[in-house]
């Protein structure tokens, strides 16, 4: 099935107007001029802006795991592991931004107002922790190691909000140097 290039058009732009200023700052009118559709073409593939926000986030959810799904090295023991998903969180924030997480963004924003954006910021979360959790059962670690991996890697993406990336790319390769992970 061929996708629509003005619903791609308006995804793209949303996304890229949403990271770069947040969901509230930004109104259809901002997307639409700069996607160059037409309001009729918005509400043929979204019911509303909050519609919009839910696949714009679902769509960048696919495409985080994706890129780190195909750089993972599970075959060679715990280290390789973690280093591979630590670089390959990195080579996100290279590619997509250093502007934080855009799911935390949204929840902040929609916490207490749209549920179902708030939530699915909240499950992206949690499923990602469940996938490291899933993965690492192969190497017979401690459960709680998804966690602190977890932890590392929303602090890569919220230092490279303060810090440049070059210098948070070092202190992550000190850092995958000097972990220490032992079995249980």
């Amino acid at each position: 099935m061929r996708k629509s290039q003005k619903k791609e058009a308006i995804l793209n732009t949303a996304e890229k107007l949403f990271y770069q200023n947040g969901f509230h700052a930004i109104g259809v009118k901002s997307i639409l001029d700069q996607a160059g559709v037409a309001p009729m073409t918005m509400y043929y593939h979204f019911e509303s802006k909050e519609e919009l926000i839910k696949e714009v986030l679902a769509r960048r959810e696919h495409q985080y795991f994706e890129l780190v799904g195909d750089k993972l090295n599970k075959g060679d023991g715990i280290h390789t592991y973690v280093k591979s998903l630590i670089q390959a969180h990195i080579n996100w924030l290279e590619a997509e931004g250093t502007n934080g997480c855009l799911f935390l963004r949204a929840k902040q924003e929609y916490e207490g107002v749209n549920e179902g954006i708030a939530s699915l910021s909240r499950e992206h979360k949690k499923t990602l922790v469940n996938k490291i959790e899933n993965d690492m059962k192969a190497f017979d670690v401690p459960k709680s190691l998804g966690m602190q991996i977890m932890i590392i890697l929303e602090g890569l993406t919220s230092m490279t909000q303060i810090q440049e990336l070059d210098e948070i790319k070092e202190a992550a390769e000190r850092l995958m140097k000097g972990m220490q992970v032992s079995d249980k």
